[in-house]
């Protein structure tokens, strides 16, 4: 199937109904289903890849974490549809998430205060296990009622040493970044901005890395404690503004902008030139007409060879993807590079020098090539290529080339501050 909408109406594992595709996000997608009994239910789909154990050994670890806090992962496993290999995971429902919640209004202090306490469990919960989210973001915070919780399904396992840490470290700047975005719909920090208790403390010092979950928690706790949603004990920062519990807060409307006059209220009367300057703005009128008479035959004569030159310029990849060429059909016929044949896995001595880093998934190697041509012209940087593991479909668009594990988790880091998909992932292709 080319498109996830193609999957509505199908049945997963004999059981769940995909009745209504949610949101496609890269080579998975989210479905309202119900959970066998008629529950309602979501369920999420990814297209495996030679890497489903690793996908289910995660999952089999989040349904593991009894933490309220965290969307309940049901079940899992995995299926076949129509030849495609498909990891499935069932969750709980989900009422409404940050994000759309912020698109209105920021949040009270109350209000924010049950977010954090309620994120800061969940990540206590995952880092102890030595787990990480990397998706910390006021569109993955959910409510389940009057329960916050983190959605679950994209955890996967730290690495170790520096690595790891560091990851950790990004789900507090994470985390930080939520609570600022809750109280003031911003995601940075201008300076001198004035926050309320304790968050002038803590998102400062959570973005910085200063701080880590137990800081937090600390501060939350020396807030909680206090009956009235005021500010807390006095403390050297700057005041609190007034709660606003009692009403939501609304953006400011816009003011008006005056309408720019228009050009006829700005004219008073045209003016004459003198008898004695009519003949020369004559002879300058038909002078700047002839010209415009030269460069227009210029330019219609010279317009197709530069098209020609333009459109005879493949776009860069890496020399192993072969060269898409976006010339549409009825142009002169591709050149060699345009029909080279697509990436496959390499014999390597060692069988690990063949980690790739993994950005689209098509069906067709057509729909891959169109987008290798849309990646080379945003990011040339990025080597984009087709690449196929097994001679056909599944056909991987990939970036950076074959590398090391260490370089493609660089690369994958790189190719996401590129603006990349937030689900792009790194594979083992050794032969």
């Amino acid at each position: 199937m080319q498109l996830w909408n193609d999957y509505e109406g199908r049945t997963i594992a004999d059981i769940f109904p995909l009745n209504k595709l949610i949101a496609p996000e890269g080579r998975s997608a989210f479905f309202s289903t119900t959970n066998g009994t008629g529950t309602p239910a979501v369920i999420r789909l990814i297209e495996a890849h030679f890497d489903e154990a690793d996908i289910l050994d995660r999952w089999r670890q989040v349904s593991e974490i009894k933490q309220p806090n965290l969307v309940t992962l049901k079940k899992y496993g995995q299926t076949v549809v129509d030849g495609t290999p498909l990891v499935y995971a069932l969750l709980e429902t989900t009422d409404a998430n940050l994000a759309e919640v912020l698109r209105e209004r920021a949040l009270t202090v109350e209000e924010t205060n049950q977010v954090a306490n309620s994120l800061v469990a969940a990540l206590q919960a995952l880092h102890s296990r030595n787990l990480i989210h990397e998706h910390i973001e006021p569109a993955n915070v959910l409510a389940v009622g009057e329960v916050i919780k983190l959605r679950s399904d994209c955890i996967r396992e730290a690495p170790e040493g520096p690595e790891g840490v560091d990851l950790k470290a990004r789900d507090i700047h994470g985390l930080a970044t939520v609570l600022l975005q809750s109280l003031t719909q911003q995601s940075t920090l201008p300076s001198g901005t004035a926050l309320p208790a304790p968050y002038s403390q803590i998102i400062p010092n959570g973005l910085s890395g200063a701080w880590g979950l137990s800081e937090i928690e600390a501060a939350l706790s020396s807030r909680t404690v206090a009956p009235a949603p005021v500010a807390a004990a006095p403390t050297p920062v700057a005041p609190a503004p007034e709660p606003t519990v009692s009403r939501p807060i609304t953006p400011p409307s816009p003011e008006p902008v005056s309408p720019v006059p228009l050009v006829r209220d700005r004219i008073v009367r045209p003016v004459e030139p003198e008898p004695s300057r009519r003949t020369g703005l004559w002879i300058a009128s038909a002078i700047g007409a002839l010209l415009l008479l030269l460069l227009g035959w210029h330019f219609l004569h010279a317009a197709p060879s530069a098209t020609s030159k333009e459109a005879a310029q493949p776009i860069p990849t890496l020399a192993t993807a072969g060269r898409v060429d976006p010339t549409p059909a009825a142009a002169p016929p591709p050149t060699a590079a345009a029909t080279a044949p697509i990436s496959a896995p390499a014999a390597t001595s060692n069988g690990r020098d063949q980690w790739r880093v993994v950005a689209f998934t098509y069906n067709h190697q057509d729909q891959a090539q169109q987008k290798v041509v849309v990646i080379a012209r945003a990011h040339p940087d990025l080597n984009p290529e087709v690449f196929t593991p097994t001679g056909h479909a599944p056909f991987l668009v990939t970036v950076g080339g074959p590398m090391s594990r260490n370089q493609a988790n660089a690369f994958k880091k790189k190719a996401h501050a590129d603006g990349l998909p937030r689900d792009i992932y790194t594979q083992n292709y050794s032969r």
